[in-house]
Formats: C-alpha cells, sequence, structure tokens
C-alpha cells in the first residue's frame, strides 16, 4: 500500500475514532456531573486531573519513543516492548508514592483519595494501553488503535450511565473505570500478541537505560503539557474546594469536546508539513499558512458563539445548577479559539525538527500557569482558574509564534483577519434577534457564517488545491 493510501486511511480511522470517543467522553462526564452531587462531581475531575499528571511519569515519553524506532526496524518490536513494559511497571510503582506523597503533604481527607487511588489505577492501566497503541501505530494499523478507542468508550458510557442512573455513587462510578480498562488493555494484548509480537521476557537494564533516556525529551514535553493542561483543577481543589472544581470543568468539559476538530486536521497535515520540510520549503510555508487560516476560520465561530450563548448552553446541558459555570465557559471560549491556533504550530515545530522549542515553551507555559494559578485563583475561585487557562494559551502562542517565525519563516496573519471576522456578525445578527431554540440558533447562525465567508470569498482555489494535495492519495509520496 502506498504512502499516501495508508496516512489517508489512518487518518480516517483516528479521526473517526476520536470524534466517537470525545462525543462520548463528553456525554458521560454530562451525566456524571448532572447526576452526582456538585462536590462529588468535583472531587472526581480533581482525582482525574491528578492522576492524568502523575501518569505522564509513568510514561516519559516511552510510547512516542516506541513508535519512531519501532517504525525504522519493526524486527526489534520484541524486545522494546518487553523492555518498555518492565519500564513502565517500575515507573508505575514511583508514581504510586508521588501521588501518596502530594496527598499527604496537603492533608486531603480520606474519601478524597480513596477516588483519587482508584482513578490512578485507571491511569495506570491506561498508560499500558497507549503501549500497546504505539505498538500498532508503529506498523501504521492504525484501525486497532481506533478500534479500541471506540470500544473503550461506548463499554464506559453504557457502564458509567448505567452506574449513574442507578445511583450507586461516585466510588462504583470511579471503580467503572478501572473495570473498563481492564478488559480493554487485555484486548489491546491479544491483538498485538496475535497480529505484531512474540512475547519474550526479556529485560536488558543497559538497553531499557538507554531507551529511557532516548524518550526523555518526549517526556518533558509530556510532563509540561500535562501540568498547565489540568493543574487549574488540583490547585483550584485545594485552594477553594471541590464544587469550585465542578464548576470550572463542567465549562472546561465543553472546550475539551471540541479539540478533537484541530486534533483530526493537524493528524492530517503532520506527515505532509514533515515531507515538505525535507523536499520542498515552499510548500511547506504554503501549507502553513493556508491551516492557519483554516483553523482560524473554524475557530473564531466556535468561540464566539460560545462566548454569546454560554448561559443558554451550560442551561441546556447541565441545568440551573452549574449556572454559575456560565462565566467560565466565556473565557474558555477565547482559549479554544488560541488552543485551535496552537495545534497547527506545535505540530508545525515538530515537522521541521524544533521539537526542543516546543518542548522549551510548554516547559516555560507550564511555570507560567502555575504562578497565574496561585495569584488569581485565592482570589477569585474558579473564575481565576479560566483566566490563567486563558492567558497560558496566549503565552503559549506568543512563544510558538516566534518559534515558528525563526525555524520557518515570518507569516503575516493580519491579512486573513478581516473576512472570518465580518463573517461572524452575520452569525451574531442570528443569535441576537432570531429568537431560535439553542439547537437551531447554533446551527442557523453557522450557515450565516459561512454564507458570509463565501460571499466574501473567503476560501478561493487555492485553498482547494491544498486541500487535494493534504487528502488526495496520488498526490503523497508513494511506496516503491
Amino acid at each position: 500500500m502506498g504512502t499516501g493510501r495508508r496516512i489517508y486511511k489512518n487518518t480516517i480511522y483516528l479521526g473517526a475514532a476520536e470524534i466517537v470517543s470525545k462525543l462520548l467522553q463528553f456525554v458521560v462526564m454530562l451525566y456524571a456531573a448532572r447526576l452526582l452531587s456538585k462536590g462529588d462531581f468535583g472531587k472526581f475531575n480533581f482525582a482525574l486531573s491528578l492522576s492524568l499528571i502523575a501518569i505522564v511519569f509513568a510514561d516519559l515519553g516511552i510510547n512516542s519513543f516506541l513508535i519512531r524506532e519501532i517504525s525504522r526496524d519493526r524486527r526489534l518490536a520484541g524486545k522494546y516492548f518487553m523492555n518498555a513494559f518492565f519500564v513502565k511497571i517500575a515507573l508505575a510503582f514511583i508514581t504510586y508514592f508521588l501521588i501518596a506523597a502530594a496527598l499527604n503533604a496537603l492533608n486531603y481527607p480520606m474519601d478524597t483519595r480513596q477516588i483519587v487511588y482508584i482513578i490512578w489505577i485507571f491511569a495506570i492501566l491506561s498508560t499500558f494501553t497507549e503501549l500497546f497503541y504505539s505498538i500498532f501505530r508503529a506498523f501504521e494499523m492504525m484501525q486497532y488503535d481506533a478500534f479500541l478507542k471506540i470500544f473503550r468508550m461506548a463499554l464506559l458510557t453504557a457502564a458509567g450511565l448505567y452506574v449513574l442512573f442507578s445511583g450507586y455513587g461516585i466510588v462504583a462510578f470511579s471503580y467503572t473505570f478501572v473495570l473498563v480498562e481492564l478488559v480493554v488493555v487485555l484486548a489491546a494484548f491479544l491483538i498485538a500478541l496475535k497480529k505484531f509480537i512474540a512475547i519474550n521476557p526479556f529485560f536488558n537494564f543497559k538497553f531499557a537505560k538507554s531507551m529511557l533516556k532516548s524518550a526523555l525529551p518526549f517526556g518533558l514535553a509530556f510532563v509540561f503539557g500535562s501540568i498547565y493542561f489540568y493543574i487549574g483543577s488540583v490547585m483550584l481543589s485545594k485552594m477553594r474546594g471541590n464544587e469550585e472544581v465542578a464548576i470550572y470543568s463542567a465549562a472546561y468539559n465543553l472546550a475539551l469536546a471540541l479539540l478533537f476538530i484541530p486534533t483530526v486536521y493537524t493528524n492530517a497535515i503532520y506527515p505532509v508539513l514533515s515531507r515538505y520540510y525535507k523536499s520542498s520549503k515552499e510548500k511547506l510555508g504554503i501549507l502553513y499558512e493556508k491551516s492557519f487560516k483554516y483553523l482560524y476560520i473554524i475557530g473564531l465561530p466556535i468561540s464566539v458563539g460560545s462566548y454569546f450563548l454560554a448561559g443558554r448552553i451550560m442551561q441546556f446541558f447541565y441545568g440551573n445548577e452549574y449556572a454559575s459555570s456560565a462565566i467560565a465557559l466565556q473565557i474558555i471560549s477565547w482559549y479554544m479559539f488560541i488552543k485551535f491556533l496552537n495545534f497547527l504550530l506545535g505540530t508545525t515545530l515538530s515537522s521541521i525538527d524544533r521539537q526542543d522549542k516546543r518542548m522549551l515553551g510548554q516547559g516555560l507555559t507550564a511555570g507560567f500557569n502555575v504562578l497565574l494559578n496561585f495569584m488569581l485563583i485565592p482570589k477569585i475561585g474558579y473564575v481565576g482558574a479560566a483566566w490563567a487557562t486563558f492567558a497560558t494559551e496566549i503565552f503559549l502562542f506568543i512563544l510558538y509564534y516566534l518559534y515558528v517565525s525563526k525555524g520557518l519563516y515570518f507569516y503575516n496573519f493580519g491579512r486573513i483577519l478581516a473576512k472570518p471576522l465580518i463573517a461572524t456578525v452575520a452569525m451574531l445578527l442570528v443569535i441576537k434577534f432570531a429568537g431560535f431554540g439553542l439547537i437551531l440558533t447554533i446551527l442557523v447562525s453557522a450557515l450565516a457564517y459561512f454564507a458570509a465567508l463565501y460571499f466574501l470569498r473567503a476560501v478561493d482555489e487555492d485553498d482547494k488545491k491544498i486541500m487535494r494535495t493534504i487528502f488526495q492519495n496520488e498526490r503523497l509520496q508513494q511506496d516503491r
């Protein structure tokens, strides 16, 4: 199968899995917010955030490193897998002691610790699931990755909703995550064993040490990224309590559900950007500019619409209990817009061999985010956490933009701002004067926005050619 066809096929698999998984994840968290008490929902989100920060220490970039190395020589898959497996077991114990020390130092009550330890088990199992995903991706067989992601979320949705509607509470709901992940990791193991690797209990300390050292640059980027992504909920829990975590998380989860859009797009263009970096800097620059434009065009109306419809959105999804989340959503809506662009900038840095700059940017951003949270949360609580999230994303955008401008070339994006901004006026007129229900308002305002873009000719023939370059198989390099 040609390179282009593989890229196209794998993009479809991963894109479909990302969309379905994000949708089902949002459904589960939506009903958790509605059916658990606000305190319990906040407690669960705190446990999830803390565990997802800790879990990067149980990986330290090993999964990404394995994809790169095994894809270069698939005969070494078994050797890399077994050494990575044993290293991850050791790292899992280290993360347990880190979490236990953090909970003791911060003096959390026993009921909160119980939920954290349960979710930690889920997180540890998930890092082994991701290890198998690395094997599938290295062999460019992403259909197994996609199937298991959808299977996981379908099973979790069914089991989680049953537990929630049956009134079993937060402990049973947390155990649901563990049991589902156990089933998924066993399924991943069986697929890997049958299709890709032969299990040989071989461990070479010297080889494992070298592997961990080589994986560390990937790991540090993930550590920094996880800190600024999740630390707000952790700090909010300690400084203001779990109810404010619930209010903040209700808005934040809505934003996370929409991030599949830049994820799918940047996954599609990443191999093309990487190839153009070696073959044609001119084509690389054109694709970068056009991608910036597309994500700006898509991200802008989502953020503007979320800002002006925040109250109605929170009422529709969460009910009156989370009405106070509307102000957090208004702030986080602008975080989404900047995040769309940062997905592209970060991907571009990786494609032009500037992973060190990406890691540096994430490290500085993580420190900036922690500082802002320390300053804002004690004074204005969840609103401060939302402002810290938004300001942090702007800070990262500035760093990434400077790095890309220096490593690739300077792109003056001011020339693409006007037409989408004008189109949002048409969208806002619908939002303000149409008087429809929420869903119809969103659909009609989106139609008005894209109709205005069409009449303004914001998308031209060059844009269509670029999309064909990305997705048409024959335009991509073929295997010989």
